[in-house]
């Protein structure tokens, strides 16, 4: 089934994909999960048989938990994402005051300006079937980070 955390989505996106991009302090940041697959943000359904014996299995992303860390390793922000909430929701260039309606720092989270790192880890489940047997694997940890930029604006008012 090869289960993994998938590419990170966010708003800001990160900087290796684009180093011009920096957030704002005090806006929501969305998250999900960029590279919607079967093994990636499930569920993802196989079979096999061998000697007369048939077992399936289907893999369920059951949550992603998300970290934003500082550059001393201090985490600034942590949320879980579960259920059908879990792969998040792609940023769709709304408002960008706006919170994510499924997963991601609200604005009163995001206060820490500078270079951060935003990691996301999937954990999985596997329900199994076969041989007059069930049971259910949890599959190991799997966590994928992205460096991401934010940022204070500095409002000038002239008259």
């Amino acid at each position: 089934m090869q289960l993994t955390m998938g590419e990170i989505g966010s708003t800001p996106p990160a900087s290796t994909k684009d180093p011009s991009a920096v957030g704002a302090i005090g806006l929501p940041i969305w998250l999900w999960i960029a590279n919607r697959a079967e093994n990636t943000i499930g569920p993802i359904a196989r079979e096999a048989s061998d000697g007369g014996l048939t077992v399936s299995a289907t893999g369920t992303l059951d949550r992603v938990e998300w970290t934003l860390t500082n550059a001393n390793g201090i985490t600034v922000g942590a949320i879980t994402c579960d259920g059908a909430n879990a792969p998040g929701t792609p940023y769709d260039g709304r408002n960008s005051a706006e919170p994510s309606p499924t997963c991601g720092f609200g604005a009163d989270l995001n206060n820490s300006p500078g270079n951060l790192t935003l990691t996301g880890t999937a954990y999985w489940t596997v329900a199994w079937q076969g041989g007059g047997q069930t049971g259910q694997i949890d599959v190991p940890a799997q966590s994928n980070s992205a460096p991401v930029r934010i940022g204070e604006l500095q409002v000038l008012v002239e008259q």
